[in-house]
């Protein structure tokens, strides 16, 4: 059980960024760039949400988001923010608010496949295992090639077949 909960924090540290390879290849190569651009606050917090610091990557993507110029984001920039939001709660264990970062990054941009993966890895280990199923289904459907996607519905299969063991012992 242990090795499909650290494959969930896999995939929820992968998701937790979008890809970026629009980028030039020197802002690749920096450990801090991120789809963020120029906001200090959220690439530091998507880094340390990255790095494991759910606290530190928390703090720094609200403070991003909170700030003067947080409102003049791009909704694509505020979908990811909540979506890394989401990927931090579930890290800290606090699902409710996983939950509504996760609704808000779809609420803002619907097409997040990144954000169905991240509520689908939350549903999964919530018990919630249809919804889970659904919104693999529904990121498949907006990216049907996608690795992070394919890792969920993995974890979604360990833990449906937990499930079966168990009744299959009742």
């Amino acid at each position: 059980m242990s090795i499909s909960i650290r494959t969930c924090f896999v995939c929820l540290i992968g998701a937790m960024l979008l890809a970026s390879a629009s980028a030039p290849a020197a802002a690749q190569s920096s450990l801090s760039q991120s789809v963020f651009g120029a906001d200090p606050k959220l690439s530091d917090g998507a880094l340390a949400l990255r790095l494991g610091d759910y606290e530190e990557g928390i703090r720094l993507t609200l403070e991003g988001l909170r700030a003067p110029a947080g409102a003049a984001h791009s909704i694509r920039t505020r979908s990811s923010a909540h979506n890394n939001l989401c990927a931090g709660y579930v890290m800290g264990g606090n699902f409710r608010e996983a939950l509504e970062h996760c609704n808000e990054s779809l609420r803002l941009k619907p097409n997040n496949w990144h954000a169905y993966s991240n509520r689908a890895v939350l549903y999964a280990l919530t018990g919630n295992l249809n919804k889970a199923a659904e919104d693999i289904q529904h990121g498949k459907r907006i990216n049907p090639d996608a690795k992070r996607l394919r890792e969920a519905e993995e974890f979604l299969n360990v833990r449906l077949a937990a499930r079966d063991r168990t009744v299959k012992q009742t």
